[in-house]
Protein backbone atom coordinates (compact mmCIF):
# COMPACT_ATOMS: atom_id res chain seq x y z
CA UNK A 1 0.00 0.00 0.00
CA UNK A 2 2.84 2.03 0.77
CA UNK A 3 4.48 1.79 -2.42
CA UNK A 4 1.63 2.71 -4.43
CA UNK A 5 1.11 5.68 -2.21
CA UNK A 6 5.11 6.58 -3.13
CA UNK A 7 4.23 5.66 -6.75
CA UNK A 8 1.43 8.05 -7.11
CA UNK A 9 3.21 10.96 -5.61
CA UNK A 10 5.96 10.71 -7.69
CA UNK A 11 3.29 10.59 -11.14
CA UNK A 12 1.51 13.50 -9.50
CA UNK A 13 4.95 15.07 -9.44
CA UNK A 14 6.11 14.53 -12.75
CA UNK A 15 2.73 15.98 -14.42
CA UNK A 16 3.06 18.89 -12.29
CA UNK A 17 6.83 19.54 -13.66
CA UNK A 18 5.56 19.05 -17.30
CA UNK A 19 2.32 20.97 -17.32
CA UNK A 20 4.38 23.95 -15.62
CA UNK A 21 3.87 27.23 -17.48
CA UNK A 22 6.91 28.53 -19.58
CA UNK A 23 8.05 31.71 -21.61
CA UNK A 24 6.91 31.11 -25.20
CA UNK A 25 7.72 34.66 -26.85
CA UNK A 26 10.31 37.36 -26.10
CA UNK A 27 10.06 41.19 -27.36
CA UNK A 28 12.19 44.11 -27.25
CA UNK A 29 11.87 47.72 -27.01
CA UNK A 30 14.46 50.02 -27.02
CA UNK A 31 14.85 53.84 -26.20
CA UNK A 32 17.27 56.67 -25.63
CA UNK A 33 17.57 59.93 -23.96
CA UNK A 34 17.56 61.32 -27.26
CA UNK A 35 15.84 60.60 -30.35
CA UNK A 36 16.65 57.06 -32.10
CA UNK A 37 16.06 56.58 -35.84
CA UNK A 38 13.03 54.34 -36.63
CA UNK A 39 15.08 51.95 -38.35
CA UNK A 40 17.92 51.66 -36.47
CA UNK A 41 15.43 51.05 -33.29
CA UNK A 42 13.58 48.34 -35.55
CA UNK A 43 17.53 46.54 -35.81
CA UNK A 44 18.86 47.20 -31.89
CA UNK A 45 14.86 46.15 -30.78
CA UNK A 46 15.42 42.61 -33.32
CA UNK A 47 19.26 42.30 -31.87
CA UNK A 48 17.67 42.07 -28.27
CA UNK A 49 15.01 39.69 -29.40
CA UNK A 50 17.19 37.19 -31.04
CA UNK A 51 19.84 37.60 -27.72
CA UNK A 52 16.51 37.18 -25.28
CA UNK A 53 15.39 34.57 -27.22
CA UNK A 54 18.05 32.26 -27.17
CA UNK A 55 18.96 33.16 -22.87
CA UNK A 56 14.80 32.59 -22.14
CA UNK A 57 12.78 30.92 -24.68
CA UNK A 58 11.72 27.67 -22.70
CA UNK A 59 12.28 29.06 -19.25
CA UNK A 60 9.87 28.16 -16.72
CA UNK A 61 7.29 30.58 -14.85
CA UNK A 62 7.07 32.18 -12.22
CA UNK A 63 10.54 33.53 -12.43
CA UNK A 64 12.08 35.14 -9.31
CA UNK A 65 13.15 38.79 -9.04
CA UNK A 66 16.70 37.52 -8.57
CA UNK A 67 16.64 35.63 -11.77
CA UNK A 68 15.51 38.03 -13.89
CA UNK A 69 18.32 40.46 -12.61
CA UNK A 70 20.82 38.00 -13.29
CA UNK A 71 19.10 37.33 -16.93
CA UNK A 72 18.81 41.41 -17.59
CA UNK A 73 22.81 41.64 -16.62
CA UNK A 74 23.63 38.95 -19.10
CA UNK A 75 21.61 40.81 -21.85
CA UNK A 76 23.35 44.10 -21.32
CA UNK A 77 26.56 42.45 -20.97
CA UNK A 78 26.03 41.23 -24.21
CA UNK A 79 24.05 43.86 -26.45
CA UNK A 80 27.04 46.13 -24.72
CA UNK A 81 29.36 44.26 -26.82
CA UNK A 82 27.89 44.44 -30.34
CA UNK A 83 26.85 47.73 -29.80
CA UNK A 84 28.51 51.02 -31.23
CA UNK A 85 27.92 54.66 -30.79
CA UNK A 86 24.95 53.88 -27.94
CA UNK A 87 25.93 52.38 -24.29
CA UNK A 88 23.11 50.48 -22.80
CA UNK A 89 22.12 52.31 -19.86
CA UNK A 90 19.82 49.96 -18.10
CA UNK A 91 18.14 46.59 -19.05
CA UNK A 92 15.01 45.55 -17.44
CA UNK A 93 12.98 41.87 -17.19
CA UNK A 94 9.69 41.32 -17.19
CA UNK A 95 6.91 38.47 -18.02
CA UNK A 96 3.12 38.41 -18.47
CA UNK A 97 1.89 35.50 -19.07
CA UNK A 98 3.92 33.50 -21.29
CA UNK A 99 5.50 36.32 -22.73
CA UNK A 100 9.00 38.39 -21.74
CA UNK A 101 9.64 41.86 -22.15
CA UNK A 102 12.84 43.43 -22.42
CA UNK A 103 12.83 47.22 -21.64
CA UNK A 104 16.71 48.45 -23.02
CA UNK A 105 17.91 52.15 -22.20
CA UNK A 106 20.73 53.97 -24.07
CA UNK A 107 22.86 56.78 -23.99
CA UNK A 108 24.27 58.07 -27.37
CA UNK A 109 27.49 59.15 -27.89
CA UNK A 110 28.54 62.61 -28.43
CA UNK A 111 28.82 63.59 -32.50
CA UNK A 112 25.27 62.64 -33.95
CA UNK A 113 24.53 63.55 -36.94
CA UNK A 114 22.18 67.02 -37.30
CA UNK A 115 21.74 67.10 -41.02
CA UNK A 116 21.53 64.51 -44.15
CA UNK A 117 22.40 65.67 -47.82
CA UNK A 118 21.63 63.75 -50.43
CA UNK A 119 23.61 63.93 -54.02
CA UNK A 120 21.76 62.24 -56.35
CA UNK A 121 23.70 61.30 -60.12
CA UNK A 122 21.37 59.81 -63.10
CA UNK A 123 23.53 57.40 -65.22
CA UNK A 124 23.45 57.52 -68.86
CA UNK A 125 19.79 59.77 -69.19
CA UNK A 126 19.68 62.71 -71.58
CA UNK A 127 18.84 66.06 -69.54
CA UNK A 128 14.94 66.41 -70.65
CA UNK A 129 14.20 62.68 -69.06
CA UNK A 130 16.50 63.09 -65.81
CA UNK A 131 13.91 65.78 -65.45
CA UNK A 132 11.24 62.73 -65.24
CA UNK A 133 13.69 60.29 -63.20
CA UNK A 134 14.30 62.64 -60.78
CA UNK A 135 10.52 64.11 -60.19
CA UNK A 136 10.12 60.74 -59.34
CA UNK A 137 12.98 60.14 -56.55
CA UNK A 138 11.60 63.69 -55.44
CA UNK A 139 10.95 62.29 -51.80
CA UNK A 140 13.99 60.29 -51.68
CA UNK A 141 15.84 62.39 -49.11
CA UNK A 142 13.48 61.19 -47.07
CA UNK A 143 14.86 57.54 -46.37
CA UNK A 144 18.16 58.57 -45.47
CA UNK A 145 16.96 61.64 -43.09
CA UNK A 146 14.57 58.66 -40.97
CA UNK A 147 17.67 56.33 -40.96
CA UNK A 148 20.40 59.03 -40.17
CA UNK A 149 19.42 61.71 -38.42
CA UNK A 150 20.58 62.13 -34.47
CA UNK A 151 22.25 59.23 -34.83
CA UNK A 152 25.68 58.99 -33.41
CA UNK A 153 28.13 58.68 -36.02
CA UNK A 154 29.83 56.15 -34.54
CA UNK A 155 26.83 54.37 -35.16
CA UNK A 156 26.07 54.87 -38.62
CA UNK A 157 27.06 51.10 -39.53
CA UNK A 158 23.70 49.54 -37.90
CA UNK A 159 22.04 51.69 -40.75
CA UNK A 160 23.68 50.51 -44.00
CA UNK A 161 21.51 47.00 -44.48
CA UNK A 162 18.28 48.45 -43.21
CA UNK A 163 18.93 51.46 -45.53
CA UNK A 164 19.54 49.29 -48.39
CA UNK A 165 16.20 47.67 -48.39
CA UNK A 166 14.39 50.86 -47.30
CA UNK A 167 15.76 52.17 -50.19
CA UNK A 168 15.23 49.11 -52.59
CA UNK A 169 11.69 49.13 -51.28
CA UNK A 170 11.45 52.92 -51.97
CA UNK A 171 12.76 52.46 -55.65
CA UNK A 172 10.20 49.73 -56.71
CA UNK A 173 7.26 51.84 -55.57
CA UNK A 174 8.42 54.61 -57.07
CA UNK A 175 11.23 54.49 -59.71
CA UNK A 176 10.85 50.61 -60.10
CA UNK A 177 12.81 50.87 -64.11
CA UNK A 178 16.34 51.80 -62.01
CA UNK A 179 18.63 50.83 -59.35
CA UNK A 180 20.37 52.80 -56.75
CA UNK A 181 23.35 52.36 -54.78
CA UNK A 182 24.63 54.96 -52.31
CA UNK A 183 27.86 56.21 -50.05
CA UNK A 184 27.68 57.84 -47.17
CA UNK A 185 30.36 60.37 -45.95
CA UNK A 186 30.79 62.40 -43.14
CA UNK A 187 31.78 65.86 -42.28
CA UNK A 188 31.47 67.17 -39.07
CA UNK A 189 27.82 66.77 -37.70
CA UNK A 190 26.51 66.07 -41.69
CA UNK A 191 26.24 63.09 -43.47
CA UNK A 192 26.66 63.58 -47.02
CA UNK A 193 25.03 60.85 -49.61
CA UNK A 194 25.67 59.86 -52.25
CA UNK A 195 23.23 58.15 -54.48
CA UNK A 196 23.89 56.84 -57.93
CA UNK A 197 21.07 55.81 -60.02
CA UNK A 198 20.91 53.57 -63.33
CA UNK A 199 18.60 52.00 -65.50
CA UNK A 200 17.59 48.39 -65.65
CA UNK A 201 17.10 46.26 -68.75
CA UNK A 202 15.47 46.14 -71.18
CA UNK A 203 16.01 49.62 -72.61
CA UNK A 204 14.89 51.11 -75.86
CA UNK A 205 17.70 50.29 -78.68
CA UNK A 206 16.23 51.78 -81.82
CA UNK A 207 13.56 54.15 -82.54
CA UNK A 208 11.45 54.43 -85.42
CA UNK A 209 9.93 57.74 -86.49
CA UNK A 210 6.92 58.71 -88.67
CA UNK A 211 5.66 61.99 -89.45
CA UNK A 212 2.55 62.53 -90.96
CA UNK A 213 -0.10 65.11 -92.26
CA UNK A 214 -4.02 64.95 -93.51
CA UNK A 215 -3.63 69.07 -93.86
CA UNK A 216 0.41 69.86 -94.97
CA UNK A 217 2.42 68.36 -97.69
CA UNK A 218 4.91 66.07 -96.71
CA UNK A 219 7.33 68.50 -97.49
CA UNK A 220 6.79 70.82 -94.68
CA UNK A 221 7.44 67.86 -92.45
CA UNK A 222 10.38 66.30 -93.87
CA UNK A 223 12.62 70.24 -93.11
CA UNK A 224 12.05 69.19 -89.83
CA UNK A 225 12.27 65.27 -89.49
CA UNK A 226 15.99 66.11 -88.49
CA UNK A 227 14.66 67.75 -85.11
CA UNK A 228 11.72 65.19 -84.53
CA UNK A 229 14.62 62.56 -85.04
CA UNK A 230 16.97 63.99 -82.54
CA UNK A 231 13.91 64.12 -79.88
CA UNK A 232 12.68 60.37 -80.19
CA UNK A 233 16.37 59.39 -80.12
CA UNK A 234 16.76 60.68 -76.76
CA UNK A 235 14.82 57.34 -75.71
CA UNK A 236 17.63 55.15 -77.01
CA UNK A 237 19.08 53.58 -73.52
CA UNK A 238 16.01 54.56 -71.52
CA UNK A 239 14.19 51.43 -70.22
CA UNK A 240 11.07 50.52 -71.68
CA UNK A 241 9.23 50.22 -68.87
CA UNK A 242 10.15 53.92 -67.88
CA UNK A 243 9.42 55.33 -71.52
CA UNK A 244 5.91 53.30 -70.61
CA UNK A 245 5.01 54.76 -67.56
CA UNK A 246 5.71 58.01 -68.49
CA UNK A 247 4.26 57.75 -71.89
CA UNK A 248 2.33 60.76 -72.05
CA UNK A 249 5.09 63.16 -70.90
CA UNK A 250 7.48 61.93 -73.10
CA UNK A 251 4.52 62.61 -75.81
CA UNK A 252 4.53 66.12 -75.09
CA UNK A 253 8.34 66.46 -74.80
CA UNK A 254 8.59 65.35 -78.44
CA UNK A 255 5.77 67.68 -79.68
CA UNK A 256 6.55 70.69 -78.04
CA UNK A 257 9.37 71.86 -80.23
CA UNK A 258 8.10 70.58 -83.20
CA UNK A 259 4.87 73.09 -82.25
CA UNK A 260 6.75 75.87 -81.56
CA UNK A 261 8.58 75.96 -84.84
CA UNK A 262 7.69 79.41 -86.51
CA UNK A 263 6.28 78.36 -89.70
CA UNK A 264 4.06 75.68 -87.54
CA UNK A 265 2.73 78.39 -85.41
CA UNK A 266 1.81 80.88 -88.29
CA UNK A 267 -0.29 77.63 -90.00
CA UNK A 268 -1.55 77.26 -86.73
CA UNK A 269 -0.41 73.48 -87.26
CA UNK A 270 -1.16 71.25 -84.03
CA UNK A 271 0.54 67.77 -83.45
CA UNK A 272 0.06 64.48 -81.49
CA UNK A 273 2.46 61.85 -80.97
CA UNK A 274 1.52 58.35 -80.50
CA UNK A 275 4.73 56.23 -78.72
CA UNK A 276 5.07 52.56 -78.67
CA UNK A 277 7.45 51.77 -76.40
CA UNK A 278 9.35 48.35 -77.17
CA UNK A 279 13.42 47.54 -77.33
CA UNK A 280 12.06 48.55 -81.26
CA UNK A 281 10.32 51.54 -80.03
CA UNK A 282 7.87 53.09 -82.67
CA UNK A 283 6.80 57.04 -83.02
CA UNK A 284 3.83 58.21 -85.02
CA UNK A 285 3.64 62.21 -84.90
CA UNK A 286 0.42 63.28 -87.07
CA UNK A 287 0.52 66.95 -87.42
CA UNK A 288 -2.70 69.10 -88.86
CA UNK A 289 -3.73 72.73 -89.22
CA UNK A 290 -6.92 73.96 -87.55
CA UNK A 291 -7.20 76.85 -90.69
CA UNK A 292 -5.27 75.36 -93.59
CA UNK A 293 -5.09 72.56 -95.67
CA UNK A 294 -2.20 72.73 -98.25
CA UNK A 295 -1.71 69.62 -100.33
CA UNK A 296 1.27 69.08 -102.86
CA UNK A 297 0.13 65.51 -105.28
CA UNK A 298 1.43 63.77 -108.66
CA UNK A 299 0.41 60.40 -110.25
CA UNK A 300 1.10 58.51 -113.09
CA UNK A 301 -1.21 56.64 -114.77
CA UNK A 302 -0.31 52.85 -116.18
CA UNK A 303 -2.87 51.25 -118.81
CA UNK A 304 -4.60 54.10 -120.09
CA UNK A 305 -5.55 55.45 -123.52
CA UNK A 306 -2.34 57.04 -124.84
CA UNK A 307 -5.47 59.57 -125.84
CA UNK A 308 -5.45 60.64 -122.56
CA UNK A 309 -3.60 63.88 -121.68
CA UNK A 310 -4.06 64.16 -118.07
CA UNK A 311 -1.81 60.71 -117.17
CA UNK A 312 0.93 62.42 -115.98
CA UNK A 313 -0.36 65.45 -113.29
CA UNK A 314 1.07 67.58 -110.44
CA UNK A 315 -2.02 68.97 -108.26
CA UNK A 316 -1.41 71.48 -105.69
CA UNK A 317 -4.42 72.33 -103.41
CA UNK A 318 -4.67 75.47 -101.40
CA UNK A 319 -7.64 75.35 -98.77
CA UNK A 320 -8.56 77.59 -96.11
CA UNK A 321 -10.94 76.34 -93.45
CA UNK A 322 -14.00 78.21 -92.54
CA UNK A 323 -14.94 75.23 -89.73
CA UNK A 324 -14.00 72.38 -88.52
CA UNK A 325 -16.33 70.70 -91.15
CA UNK A 326 -16.25 72.80 -94.29
CA UNK A 327 -13.13 74.49 -96.60
CA UNK A 328 -13.25 76.21 -99.56
CA UNK A 329 -10.38 75.76 -101.56
CA UNK A 330 -8.18 76.69 -104.88
CA UNK A 331 -6.67 73.47 -106.60
CA UNK A 332 -4.10 73.93 -109.60
CA UNK A 333 -3.81 71.01 -112.09
CA UNK A 334 -0.42 71.21 -113.91
CA UNK A 335 -0.03 68.54 -116.90
CA UNK A 336 4.15 68.91 -117.45
CA UNK A 337 3.87 66.59 -120.65
CA UNK A 338 2.40 69.71 -122.43
CA UNK A 339 3.56 72.22 -120.51
CA UNK A 340 -0.76 72.65 -119.67
CA UNK A 341 -2.25 74.66 -116.25
CA UNK A 342 -5.61 74.13 -115.06
CA UNK A 343 -7.04 75.66 -111.67
CA UNK A 344 -10.16 75.37 -110.54
CA UNK A 345 -12.64 77.15 -106.84
CA UNK A 346 -14.63 74.59 -104.95
CA UNK A 347 -15.85 73.82 -101.68
CA UNK A 348 -15.51 70.93 -99.28
CA UNK A 349 -17.31 69.70 -96.64
CA UNK A 350 -16.67 66.57 -93.98
CA UNK A 351 -18.99 63.96 -92.44
CA UNK A 352 -19.07 61.42 -89.54
CA UNK A 353 -17.38 57.70 -90.32
CA UNK A 354 -15.02 59.20 -92.84
CA UNK A 355 -17.29 60.49 -95.70
CA UNK A 356 -16.72 63.54 -97.75
CA UNK A 357 -17.63 65.62 -100.63
CA UNK A 358 -16.55 68.30 -102.64
CA UNK A 359 -17.63 70.53 -105.87
CA UNK A 360 -15.50 72.74 -107.55
CA UNK A 361 -15.63 74.74 -110.68
CA UNK A 362 -12.66 74.19 -113.46
CA UNK A 363 -11.96 77.61 -114.69
CA UNK A 364 -10.34 76.53 -117.85
CA UNK A 365 -12.70 74.17 -118.83
CA UNK A 366 -15.74 75.51 -117.82
CA UNK A 367 -16.81 72.48 -116.50
CA UNK A 368 -18.43 71.66 -112.93
CA UNK A 369 -16.95 68.81 -110.91
CA UNK A 370 -18.83 66.87 -107.89
CA UNK A 371 -16.60 64.46 -105.90
CA UNK A 372 -17.84 61.84 -102.51
CA UNK A 373 -14.91 59.50 -100.92
CA UNK A 374 -15.13 57.06 -98.34
CA UNK A 375 -13.15 55.58 -96.31
CA UNK A 376 -13.29 51.98 -94.89
CA UNK A 377 -11.08 49.32 -93.31
CA UNK A 378 -7.73 50.82 -92.89
CA UNK A 379 -6.17 52.52 -95.61
CA UNK A 380 -9.06 52.14 -98.25
CA UNK A 381 -10.84 54.75 -99.73
CA UNK A 382 -13.97 54.85 -102.44
CA UNK A 383 -14.01 57.57 -104.66
CA UNK A 384 -16.26 58.86 -107.39
CA UNK A 385 -16.25 61.70 -109.66
CA UNK A 386 -19.02 63.18 -111.86
CA UNK A 387 -18.41 65.97 -114.71
CA UNK A 388 -21.47 67.81 -115.82
CA UNK A 389 -20.09 69.49 -119.04
CA UNK A 390 -19.46 65.85 -121.02
CA UNK A 391 -21.52 63.83 -118.19
CA UNK A 392 -18.06 61.84 -117.79
CA UNK A 393 -18.03 59.16 -114.13
CA UNK A 394 -14.95 58.29 -112.77
CA UNK A 395 -15.13 55.74 -109.75
CA UNK A 396 -12.04 54.33 -108.31
CA UNK A 397 -10.53 52.38 -105.26
CA UNK A 398 -7.56 53.68 -103.39
CA UNK A 399 -5.17 51.87 -101.05
CA UNK A 400 -2.78 53.64 -99.29
CA UNK A 401 0.85 51.67 -99.76
CA UNK A 402 2.40 54.40 -96.61
CA UNK A 403 2.30 58.19 -96.37
CA UNK A 404 3.84 59.13 -99.38
CA UNK A 405 2.25 56.50 -101.68
CA UNK A 406 -1.32 55.78 -102.75
CA UNK A 407 -2.14 53.45 -105.50
CA UNK A 408 -5.78 53.05 -107.30
CA UNK A 409 -7.99 51.24 -109.24
CA UNK A 410 -9.73 53.92 -111.82
CA UNK A 411 -12.32 53.21 -114.00
CA UNK A 412 -14.53 55.52 -116.11
CA UNK A 413 -16.86 55.01 -119.04
CA UNK A 414 -14.37 53.76 -121.06
CA UNK A 415 -12.02 52.44 -120.06
CA UNK A 416 -9.89 51.26 -116.42
CA UNK A 417 -6.42 51.42 -115.24
CA UNK A 418 -4.43 51.87 -112.34
CA UNK A 419 -3.05 54.82 -111.07
CA UNK A 420 -0.02 55.75 -108.62
CA UNK A 421 -0.50 58.87 -106.72
CA UNK A 422 2.78 60.12 -104.66
CA UNK A 423 2.16 62.59 -101.71
CA UNK A 424 5.13 65.46 -101.50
Amino acid sequence: MKHLFALALLMLLLTSSADAARIESVRAVVTAQRSLPSMVKERMEDSVRAIGEQLLSGHELPTTTQWRLQQSTVIKTVFDKILVGYSVQSVELSTVDTAALINVELQPWTNTIDRVEVNCAVEGMPDELEKLVRHDLADISRVFDDGLRDLPIAAADWTNGILKRRLNSFMDEHLPEFRADFDIEFAASTAHVLLNVYPRVPVVRMVSLSMHSNTMSNVALVTHRTLMEERVNLLVGVPVAFVARHQADIEELIREPLDAQKDFRALKMESKVALNAGEKTSVMIRSDSERYRLRLSGWVDIGRSSKANDDFVFRMHVGRKVSTLDEVFMQLDAQPQDVHFKWSLGYARSFDHGTSAAIRYDFTSKDVVTRIEQEFLKDWVLRYEHRFDDDKDEAAVRYRLHDFLDVECVVDNRESWLRFIGHF
